[in-house]
């Protein structure tokens, strides 16, 4: 049995793109105001646009979800705040939100406006989907990379709505994990500003930076993901019971929102119908053709290795046309034998085999030795080539022309595509005015009468066929003429003006009652104001001045663990995470680490995979119940599911780690309500951020100081798609045997790990140290500094903790330059890609 049918959802970029989704039906849009939203880029909506686009999307029976989707700094907060009371005035359907902290402030000051949990927000488990229901979310928005069946439950068990990606671009990071473009060019991902690095050349090299694939034969592009498609899919995807899908593409144009959305419209609606499925092939051809990297499905039915990539171009490769069979290089005529229809205006491109790529747009068409504006698939035509290729060589229609041409039509004329079927009735006698009425088929309606009595008509009285004429004048309006009902009493009369002018009230009067229909009570100024000063009257929490913070250790290996602790570490994370190039660890380990801690007088604290989808996390907790048993002092959870879990595994503190994005108060605050005993700060704050915020948090904080921050974390596995098979299943595991790292076009070269469940963890080529930094970060009341050391081996760990040791224990008064100097030069030979101060002082935009 079909499921319901469910809501289709288009972005929107700019005032174009939002007309060709509602045209070409859309039952949603999803935009992005001036500030606060993850595509910054974009051409993005002003407020009063926001009031324009809102009441547009309404009268037409469209919602409208707001992107408030980045990480916001404390001192934002108060703005964000007021936006989204901005958007419940206006009537806006909903905010969709990244961080926790503006999640927590909107439940306190706006509890009015509904919230969607962004993809952003890295929701992968049940019991995160869960807890963010606690927290007042209404819908989330899942990490693109669960499987169908996970997805499936999350609906089944979780009471909230899901959302889903179904078309456009893929990260091939977990969306708000990635701090690649953060670390390398300062533009964050979290704050809208991704550069995209993931879409450059790399090489897959070994540990002294050879190569271990040609580049000519795998493809350069090796972080690049193929395009997002599940329109074969749907009849699944509506059966599991997912409440939106989502087409992704605010940077795209509105002739690609309007090609995809009206493909998508009929294709769900086909689907939602019942009975045999399929896509019809112009609709293949014509999302193919719009823009694609290639097409895949994703994870929903499987980790599908190299298949997701598109290793020989980031961008648009168009559908293919032909292959080159002759070139004369005295004319430039290429002769080509075309697979599809070319016109003139066409976009092509030649995938040259000796030289790249060569573009142009056709301005001439030679078929049987004369020009023509168009040939057929199957004609043999001599095409203008700029450049020289080489017969063989491939030719791609990057841009069709006609596609555009009638995707435009269907969002720039003023007469609307897509129009509201309305009935009209019409009362009129003599001395009286005349009545109009115009109802949709919901329910609503409008009246209005004209001004004038209508009169006892003297030559030309009024007629049904004559009213249908004049009241079916409604090519600029989004109705159309259904019906129309009449009753005149005897001949009588009316001037035209009257009549038009009636029934453009009547209709302005039906298209209030429509937009008024989505919009709920707004929040009075007063009372936003006293909630928000209420919320942000802050009392300071644990304070500054903490003498000496613990020094905290992160590791992947007992050797490496035991290093720490005779180096001096107080407190050492271990156990739940291991890298493969390092082996196993056991829960004999786990013992043996906790008694070692245990000894020395150092903590012991489990770490935690940052993604754990459902069975993972499942594994987890059973692993944390066994080791609780035995010498275990916390847990470091680096995701909302596992806070939730260990908090009812009783007995243990829960340690927030980095990747839940702790960039303000409010964030700190959630996990405090969560139940977690300290939060680790996001590097991505500076330090006067961090002093600014510290001094009021509700729990004590820890900040990362040293060693290979983690700068992506994906479900795709480069080392093994490339050398061990191409698919996750049956892959022959070369991690296990070598060291393996992402060359850039600069020479930079990023070190890769797979973990225990062969997801890949891509590092910064520099270490952070911030040894320096230990005195400003004590005084600003930081509890604890972690060394970052899960791919190191144990003399780095012994010799890097000693220098921090050093420089603690000289706390409060600090080494002088020269002796942190002297501790720090010994370090630097660990770190052959030198050193970073990461984001301590030169923030993000």
């Amino acid at each position: 049995m079909p499921g319901k049918k469910p809501e289709l959802l288009a972005p929107a970029g700019n005032w174009e793109s939002l007309v060709a989704a509602v045209e070409n039906g859309a039952d949603a849009v999803y935009l992005g105001g001036r500030l606060f939203n993850a595509r910054l880029s974009a051409g993005n909506f002003d407020n009063d646009e926001i009031v324009r686009a809102v009441e547009f999307a309404h009268v037409r029976g469209v919602k409208v979800y707001v992107t408030v989707n980045i990480l916001l700094d404390d001192r934002e907060l108060p703005g964000a705040a007021k936006f989204l009371h901005f958007l419940q005035q206006c009537g806006a359907d909903a905010a969709i939100v990244q961080d926790l902290g503006l999640a927590r402030l909107a439940r306190q000051v706006i509890p009015e406006l509904p919230l969607h949990a962004s993809t952003q927000m890295t929701v992968h488990n049940l019991p995160a989907a869960l807890l963010l229901k606690e927290a007042g979310i209404g819908r989330v928005i899942l990490a693109r990379e669960l499987s169908l069946e996970r997805v499936k439950e999350m609906v089944r068990v979780s009471g909230l709505e899901i959302e889903v990606f179904v078309h456009g671009a893929l990260c091939v990071c977990y969306s708000g994990q990635c701090l690649m473009s953060s670390l390398i060019g300062g533009r964050s991902g979290n704050r809208g500003r991704c550069a995209q690095p993931c879409r450059l050349q790399y090489a897959l090299v070994d540990r002294r930076g050879r190569l271990l694939v040609d580049p000519g034969e795998a493809g350069e592009y090796l972080l690049s993901t193929c395009d997002l498609n599940l329109s074969e899919h749907l009849p699944v995807l509506i059966e599991a019971g997912i409440a939106s899908f989502k087409i992704e593409g605010r940077m795209k144009r509105p002739e690609y929102v309007a090609t995809v959305v009206r493909i998508y419209r009929e294709l769900i609606d086909r689907a939602a119908a019942g009975g045999s499925f399929a896509v019809r092939p112009e609709e293949a051809r014509d999302l193919a053709q719009i823009f694609n990297r290639g097409f895949t499905a994703g994870y929903f039915f499987g980790r599908p290795g190299r298949a997701l990539m598109s290793y020989r171009r980031p961008n648009n490769r168009g559908i293919r046309l032909g292959r080159v069979r002759s070139f004369d290089r005295k004319s430039r005529l290429a002769e080509i034998l075309l697979e599809e229809p070319l016109r003139l205006g066409d976009g092509i491109e030649v995938w040259v085999s000796e030289g790249g790529r060569i573009a142009g747009t056709v301005g001439r068409i030679l078929l049987d030795g004369r020009s023509v504006e168009r040939a057929p698939a199957g004609a043999c035509v001599q095409l203008d080539i700029t450049g020289r290729v080489f017969p063989g060589d491939r030719v791609f229609k990057t841009h069709d022309a006609e596609l555009v041409e009638r995707a435009r039509a269907s969002f720039a004329s003023p007469r609307e595509q897509r129009k509201i079927p309305v009935f009209f009735t019409v009362s009129a006698r003599p001395g009286e005015p005349m009545r109009i009425k115009v109802e949709d088929s919901e329910g609503f309606a409008g009246e209005a009468e004209t001004a004038l009595p209508a009169q006892t008509a003297v030559n030309r009285p009024l007629t049904r066929e004559y009213l249908e004429k004049q009241l079916d004048r409604l090519g600029n309006t989004p109705f159309a003429m259904a019906g129309l009902n009449c009753d005149l009493a005897g001949e009588v009369m009316v001037p035209v003006s009257e009549i038009n002018e009636a029934r453009r009230t009547a209709l302005a009067r039906l298209m209030e009652r429509r937009a008024a229909s989505f919009r709920r009570k707004p929040v009075p100024e007063d009372v936003f104001g006293r909630r928000l000063a209420g919320a942000l009257a802050r009392e300071a929490g644990k304070g500054p001045g903490v003498v000496r913070p613990v020094l905290a250790v992160a590791v992947t290996d007992l050797p490496s663990l035991k290093a720490a602790v005779r180096a001096g570490a107080d407190e050492v994370y271990f156990g739940g995470e291991y890298y493969r190039s390092k082996g196993p660890v056991t829960l004999d380990d786990i013992y043996a680490a906790g008694e070692i801690c245990a000894e020395a007088g150092a903590r012991f604290i489990l770490s935690a995979p940052r993604v754990q989808q459902d069975g993972e996390l499942d594994r987890y907790c059973r692993l944390l119940e066994k080791a609780a048993a035995r010498y275990l002092d916390g847990v470091l959870a680096g995701n909302l599911g596992l806070i939730k879990r260990a908090r009812e595994i009783a007995g243990k503190p829960v340690y927030a780690d980095f990747p839940l994005n702790v960039f303000n108060f409010e964030a700190a605050c959630f996990l405090a309500e969560a139940g977690v005993s300290r939060v680790t700060l996001s590097p991505e704050l500076t330090m006067e951020q961090i002093k600014r915020m510290v001094p009021f948090l509700p729990v004590p904080a820890e900040v990362i100081v040293h060693g290979e921050l983690p700068l992506m974390v994906s479900e795709y596995c480069a080392v093994g798609s490339l050398l061990g098979g191409g698919r996750v299943e049956g892959c022959t595991g070369p991690c296990r045997s070598r060291a393996c790292g992402l060359r850039d076009r600069k020479g930079v070269v990023f070190p890769v790990e797979l973990d225990q469940d062969c997801r890949m963890h891509v590092f910064n080529s520099r270490d952070l140290c911030a040894i320096e930094e230990a005195g400003e970060l004590a005084g600003a009341g930081i509890e604890a500094l972690r060394i970052e050391a899960r791919r190191n081996q144990a003399e780095y760990v012994r010799d890097t903790v000693r220098a921090y040791r050093l420089a603690i224990d000289a706390l409060p008064e600090g080494l002088k330059e020269d002796r942190l100097a002297e501790l720090k030069e010994p370090l630097a030979r660990y770190s052959p890609g030198g050193f970073t101060k990461g984001h301590y002082y030169r923030g993000v935009l």
